[in-house]
């Protein structure tokens, strides 16, 4: 067995791992934001360490480019319709005031109500 398919089968190996994790993660965390996060980081980082390892095994070779290519467009759509996914939960829920929105009467926010009260 070579160096090369050494590093391959431990590059696959570790990015195998990362997927597994962030699809555990994906089915055990609690709430939305922290399971889009594991699946975000966990993804896009066993992604690489996977295609990396293809690569290797593959030898420099003109698959190897495409390969690379792959990966590339991964990069860059993983996070971005992570972060899409999560700006559009944001901008739904309202999370943290993310809208800048002023909490209405109707709800009967307590924070309004105490504010009010020291008012007086």
């Amino acid at each position: 067995m070579s160096l090369q398919n050494i590093a391959a089968i431990i590059l696959v190996s570790a990015g195998f791992i990362f997927l597994l994790i962030s699809a555990v993660g994906v089915i055990k965390l609690p709430s939305f934001y922290t399971r889009i996060h594991a699946s975000g980081v966990g993804e896009t980082l066993g992604a690489l360490l996977f295609i990396l390892g293809l690569i290797i095994a593959s030898g420099f070779k003109i698959v190897s480019i495409k390969i690379f290519i792959v990966f590339v467009i991964l990069a860059f759509t993983n996070p971005l319709g992570t972060n899409l996914i999560m700006l559009g939960a944001c901008r739904d829920r309202n999370y943290r005031n993310y809208n800048n929105l002023k909490p209405s009467e109707e709800t009967g926010d307590a924070e309004e109500e105490m504010s009010e009260e020291r008012k007086d």
